[in-house]
């Protein structure tokens, strides 16, 4: 489609097929009552919300794309890239879910066996969290809190569960060029999500930028929830250096959060190219892709 002028766009969003709080219909009835016309449900890891959002969208009268959030190892930091408008039942996609998941199993277990060491019932948590999709380390945070352990999420992370907490575990994520690999396989484009959050120096990361579109890459998420329009600048700056397109997204997880509201974004300046005029502004279901394989695998 064309980047319409009077398009409200959100290319990520999570429900609770990963560790957003709202379940992918009220997702999107939430991003249809923010006045979204263009979204993408980027689930962390997974599909499993897909076709669900995708009916929800429809009724709606939203263009749904489809999308994923992939956790990435590159030069020894941890990075997230967003997958868009890609067939969900492509086998490199599957194959890449199916390599995740086991990734993210092992570090929960991991997760856990730290904290029962460190007299914080690990395991137990676990064993409630067994339902989810993909556990996190936001699941854990959550699960603290539910019983009372920790006042909020921010305190999990901070006591427990952050690099260098008690409860930190690293996990064994794909190269930035498998992922970007697998995602072009499954007919999508790859965007680096949240590029001002990495702790990275001005020079490092412009070049990871220029690493990111040397292994394929396609674009940044220039205006992001709870971004500042200083850090904006930067991300602008990046597209105009690098020649990448540009996305934006809220990275909504609870939508009851001021910073994460879906829609609530900067407008993407009219020097870049946006990522999303290059999908048919047709409503109903994905963009790309057939939704009918649910992710069971992940």
């Amino acid at each position: 489609m064309n980047a319409e002028a009077g398009a409200r766009v959100d290319l990520h969003l999570h429900s609770t097929a990963s560790d957003g709080v709202l379940s992918p219909t009220a997702l999107i009835d939430a991003v249809a009552t923010a006045g979204v016309t263009v979204c993408a449900l980027t689930d962390h890891d997974t599909v499993a919300g897909l076709a669900e959002a995708a009916a929800a969208a429809d009724r709606h009268g939203i263009t749904l794309v489809s999308g994923i959030e992939v956790s990435v190892g590159h030069a020894g930091r941890t990075l997230h890239v967003v997958g868009l408008g890609f067939q969900p039942a492509a086998p490199s996609l599957l194959a890449l879910i199916d390599s995740l998941a086991a990734a993210r199993a092992e570090r929960a277990r991991d997760i856990a066996r730290r904290l029962d060491r460190r007299g914080m019932p690990g395991s137990d948590m676990l064993g409630d969290l067994a339902g989810a999709t993909v556990v996190t380390r936001t699941h854990f945070a959550r699960e603290m809190v539910r019983r009372g352990l920790v006042a909020d999420p921010g305190q999990a992370f901070k006591r427990w569960l952050g690099k260098g907490a008690p409860g930190y575990a690293p996990a064994a994520w794909p190269s930035l060029e498998t992922v970007i690999a697998a995602i072009g396989a499954a007919g999508g484009v790859a965007v680096l999500a949240h590029p001002l959050r990495y702790t990275l120096s001005a020079g490092q990361r412009r070049e990871l930028a220029r690493e990111f579109r040397a292994a394929g890459g396609i674009a940044i998420e220039v205006c992001v929830g709870g971004q500042n329009p200083a850090q904006t600048e930067v991300a602008v700056g990046l597209c105009l250096r690098t020649g990448l397109e540009g996305s934006v997204g809220s990275d909504c997880h609870d939508p009851a959060l001021p910073w994460q509201r879906p829609g609530r974004l900067a407008k993407l300046p009219a020097a870049i190219a946006a990522v999303w005029g290059r999908w048919q502004a047709t409503p109903a279901g994905p963009a790309s892709g057939d939704t009918n394989r649910d992710a069971a695998s992940a």
